[in-house]
């Protein structure tokens, strides 16, 4: 046999061959998987990380696996910058966390066949200050009087009390001082910082209260570095106080509709340097209930030593 027709049979089979090699192949159309890590191993459902407001986001990263393309060729990105309130503004608090909140990150990952996987984390950012909100009713030992108002009769009645979504260590309680004027039940909300004798700056930074002094720095938030639970574990019995500066509030309605031409001046009550309004707790750790010491001016004339106690529902 002459060479010219060995070579076109070699041709043939390998011809022959590759056709049933590309009968058999078929094209990639799988999509990456995206796994996040976890302290057992591979996770593929979504993750549910926990954080603190003004804290930095580290992105705990993930695995990344193709039935075709090297993991080194696959294309992995996310939308972290554009799905979690970061601060961009405030030099002392660039990149940190700057809303409380639940908010989805979502990881997209593309092979070298163009597939795409995708996956989510749930990123909760929560306000150290969370622990104590809820639903409380309200004890005071006596109402304002000599105010030519007419008091509510009520000594106990409930109230709401909220976390900041914005500042660190806020608390928001929503009825205070309740008493009826022009035949209405009218109360104001009041904020108060937690605050720590011991630790906290002496002026108060707008985005995290008075948790600040961290190196002495008052923007530098003491529990950088920390988890939730292990902030919570260490700074509750600590941060006991409540800071209220003074503010005025317009008053509100049972229906939280505003008498706009009602205010009142509020300030909290200091005992020296350390704020009289506080959160009790026994011996064993467990919360009591929160008072709130107040000074108040209602249309000019001073209500003094003004004390309220909350005990949750």
């Amino acid at each position: 046999m002459n060479r010219r027709i060995l070579s076109i049979m070699t041709s043939a089979v390998v011809f022959m061959a590759l056709a049933v090699l590309c009968v058999n192949c078929k094209p990639d159309t799988t999509a990456p998987a995206i796994y996040f890590k976890h302290m057992n191993g591979k996770q593929k459902l979504k993750a549910d990380t926990t954080l603190m407001l003004y804290t930095k986001y580290v992105d705990p990263g993930c695995y990344v696996e193709d039935n075709a393309s090297d993991t080194t060729n696959i294309q992995l990105t996310s939308d972290l910058e554009t799905s979690l309130p970061l601060e961009k503004k405030i030099a002392s608090h660039m990149g940190e966390l700057k809303k409380t909140g639940e908010y989805v990150v979502t990881y997209t990952a593309t092979d070298e066949a163009g597939n795409v996987g995708q996956n989510t984390r749930l990123v909760t950012i929560k306000n150290i200050s969370d622990i104590y909100t809820g639903r409380y009713y309200t004890k005071r030992d006596a109402v304002p009087s000599g105010l030519g108002l007419s008091v509510c009769r009520d000594t106990v009645y409930y109230s709401n009390i909220t976390a900041s979504q914005t500042v660190a260590g806020r608390l928001r309680f929503s009825k205070v001082a309740c008493h009826d004027y022009n035949g209405q039940k009218v109360s104001f909300k009041v904020d108060a910082d937690l605050y720590s004798p011991n630790y906290s700056p002496r002026d108060m930074s707008a985005q995290i209260g008075y948790l600040g002094g961290n190196g002495g720095d008052k923007e530098s938030i003491v529990y950088k570095g920390l988890t939730y639970e292990k902030a919570v574990d260490t700074m509750r019995m600590e941060y006991a106080y409540l800071k209220i500066p003074t503010q005025e509030y317009t008053a509100y309605t049972e229906g939280d509709a505003a008498i706009n031409e009602y205010t009142v001046r509020i300030q909290g009550r200091m005992d020296g340097q350390t704020p009289k309004s506080k959160i009790v707790y026994n011996e064993n750790g467990v919360m009591l209930y929160i008072v709130l010491e107040l000074n108040l001016t209602i249309g000019g004339q001073p209500v003094q030593d003004y004390v309220e106690k909350y005990y949750l529902e």
